[in-house]
């Protein structure tokens, strides 16, 4: 369930891919200067494997991780 090669795992860009369609469809992230993208646009570079895609599992992966091992809540509360 890892990135191989440079590349988003298939279980990995599922996970990512379901997460995204729960999101609401008003919901738009900014990716610098890349633009602002829907979720569907979003789910379409997820399943393209393009470099936008890589970067929002990245991404996605990255919070799950900081989520379950507990950072994210450490981070919150030094910062809240």
């Amino acid at each position: 369930m890892t990135e191989k090669n440079g590349k988003i795992s298939d279980d990995i860009k599922e996970l990512v891919i379901a997460r995204l369609e729960v999101m609401p469809s008003s919901y738009k992230l900014s990716i610098g200067s890349e633009g602002t993208f829907t979720t569907i646009q979003l789910i379409e570079h997820v399943r393209a494997e393009d470099h936008i895609g890589n970067q929002i599992a990245r991404m996605q992966l990255n919070f799950i991780k900081a989520l379950t091992t507990g950072k994210l809540i450490e981070t919150l509360n030094k910062n809240g």
